[in-house]
């Protein structure tokens, strides 16, 4: 028997709810809880989220797991052309009906929410985000080759330059950083900035988060 409760930190109203747990499964929680140093029901939460948040989606959407070394070798077949064009197709189609299908909403705050599902529950890459005035910072971190940092680059100046903001990146081998300049919008007499970076729980926002 399991009885679930709020994990540590999560902003979300709590319940507690009593479940029949397999053996096999339980056993398998005990020995990650053990390994990760993780509490049980943390782990059991964790992995209801997930479920609930990327995975009854994700099916939905038509996402499929692929091993990492087969998405490097078939970045590897293309030109850098092609990968930049593939990413500049998924930021202006793809993602966009993704955003839209997951939040009902297609902005910024949405756009960074889906990246940083991707990146977690579809282990496709780590991101981190910093804020620096007028100019919010991601760093997306992939290990995977210069054609993949082509194709991330790409897909972020078309998923942000429509919604106004002014993009650049750099592209290494293994990641890709991207400084997004924010629209500006009027209050009162003058003018302050849009933040783009979302205000959510877990957000990697540069105050103190780690996963």
């Amino acid at each position: 028997m399991l009885e679930l409760r709020p994990a540590p930190g999560s902003s979300s109203r709590s319940v507690t709810r009593t479940l029949r747990l397999d053996e096999d499964v339980e056993a398998g929680i005990v020995e990650m809880a053990e390994r990760e140093q993780f509490s049980f029901n943390l782990l059991a939460n964790r992995a209801l989220r997930k479920l609930v948040e990327w995975d009854d989606k994700a099916t939905k959407f038509g996402f499929i797991q692929v091993p990492t070394s087969i998405v490097e070798k078939v970045f590897n077949i293309l030109s850098d052309d092609e990968a930049r064009e593939l990413g500049r197709e998924a930021g202006a189609n793809s993602l966009p009906e993704m955003i839209l299908f997951w939040f009902k909403k297609f902005n910024p705050e949405n756009a960074l929410k889906a990246l940083e599902m991707i990146g977690s529950y579809g282990n496709a890459f780590r991101v981190q985000y910093t804020i620096d005035g007028g100019t919010d910072t991601v760093v997306l971190k992939h290990d995977r080759g210069p054609r993949v940092s082509a194709f991330y680059g790409e897909l972020f100046q078309s998923l942000f330059k429509p919604m106004g903001a002014k993009v650049e990146t750099h592209e290494t081998d293994g990641q890709v950083v991207v400084t997004i300049t924010r629209p500006m919008r009027s209050v009162g007499n003058g003018t302050r900035d849009s933040p783009l970076i979302p205000c959510f729980p877990g957000a990697k926002n540069g105050r103190g988060y780690k996963r």
